[in-house]
């Protein structure tokens, strides 16, 4: 079994481990651990990437599903993850790339919650049903799981058509985490409606795709610029946001910006 490279929120630094057991046995039973388990990019050897993503809190709440469930799930075998454990799912939005590993999912641990929005679409709670699981609809500040919330849908369109989007929401010992899938509300709007919601904000940790690939270099420094005043501690681009998006992140918020992948795992 492959053991997962793991850092800390407060130095975001990897630690390596002897061996799979000592890693897991040696986890703090007070902290909140992040793990991305499929992405565009590789970050431990070994595993599966591809074009999505999916991310799993605690071990028990999966965040999207990527594109492609067999190796989502082969991941999670080579990290020491079962879906048997898995208390829920929550999907960000209504894409292929984040609803792909729905099916073998719901295949490996039958009769799971998915909480969607209400506006994601009828095919997505049609879907859902047919693999064998329950879809439920979330609200603004919805609570998931104890220390896990979402923000609900935000309005938001692509190519023309509306793309509602949640983010989650995490808090554990005085951190606070945002997980988004791809930000097509914009990730500004949708740490700005975040806030609204939850009274433990500022974040410290801004993790996932924010759809900035296809920004020029100029855009995506502005943007970058933009999220100063948040003042995020620890800034973790993944999936669609594209290579301006890290390197004008890293330019602008120096030291705060980490590279992530399939593999990738943080604590709060």
């Amino acid at each position: 079994m492959n053991c997962s490279k793991r850092t800390s929120t407060r130095t975001m630094r990897s630690r390596p481990s002897t061996s799979c057991s000592t890693n897991r046995l040696s986890r703090k039973h007070n902290t909140m651990t992040i793990t991305v388990l499929y992405d565009n990019y590789v970050f431990r050897p070994g595993l599966s990437s591809g074009w999505g993503f999916s991310v799993l809190v605690d071990d028990r709440i999966l965040f999207d599903t990527g594109e492609n469930g067999s190796d989502l799930l082969r991941n999670m075998e080579a990290l020491g993850r079962s879906p048997d454990r898995l208390e829920a799912v929550v999907i960000s939005h209504n894409h292929w790339d984040h609803t792909g590993g729905l099916k073998e999912v719901l295949g490996a641990h039958p009769g799971l919650n998915v909480y969607i929005g209400p506006d994601t679409g009828e095919d997505l709670k049609e879907s859902i049903i047919t693999y064998g699981g329950s879809p439920k609809h979330t609200e603004p500040g919805m609570q998931i799981a104890e220390n896990i919330w979402t923000t609900g849908s935000i309005k938001a369109s692509y190519k023309g058509s509306p793309m509602p989007e949640q983010a989650m929401v995490l808090q554990k010992n005085g951190k606070t985490a945002m997980i988004t899938g791809c930000s097509h509300p914009g990730v500004k709007h949708m740490i700005e409606e975040a806030s609204k919601l939850f009274s433990f904000s500022p974040f410290t940790l801004l993790m996932g795709g924010f759809h900035w690939r296809d920004f020029s270099p100029q855009q995506a420094e502005d943007a970058a610029e933009e999220l100063q005043q948040f003042h995020i501690e620890t800034i973790v681009p993944t999936h669609c946001s594209g290579k301006p998006a890290l390197t004008a992140l890293k330019k602008i918020h120096k030291g705060r910006v980490l590279s992530a992948g399939s593999g990738f795992e943080t604590e709060l």
